[in-house]
């Protein structure tokens, strides 16, 4: 995992193209068992592989901000045609010692 980044998010979109690992690594220009390791998050892939990736699963690598991630994750879903769990409020360590909400 690259900097807390879930990278199974590429197995979710090979397997909504129905794609399998070898037809991805093919595309992306690396191996199967490359592909296998960074779904897992036991590679630590550059920027260039990711890329790679995505172009092939037709994606894009972007960052977004945390508090939208449930949202976009949601979004996400919906496109591909997965449950939607439903999204709670992401609430960072300095928003829950800093930002008074009644409970404090």
């Amino acid at each position: 995992m690259i900097f807390g980044l879930d990278l199974s998010a590429f197995r979710v979109l090979r397997e909504a193209r129905q794609m399998n690992q070898t037809k991805l690594g093919d595309l992306a220009g690396i191996s199967q068992g490359k592909v296998s390791a960074i779904e897992k998050g036991k590679a630590n892939p550059k920027v260039a592989t990711l890329n790679a990736l995505c172009a092939a699963l037709d994606a894009e690598l972007i960052l977004v901000p945390r508090r939208i991630g449930g949202d976009v994750r949601g979004m996400v879903d919906r496109h591909l045609n997965r449950p939607v769990a439903p999204a709670s409020p992401v609430m960072s360590v300095r928003d829950e010692l800093f930002i008074p909400d009644g409970d404090d």
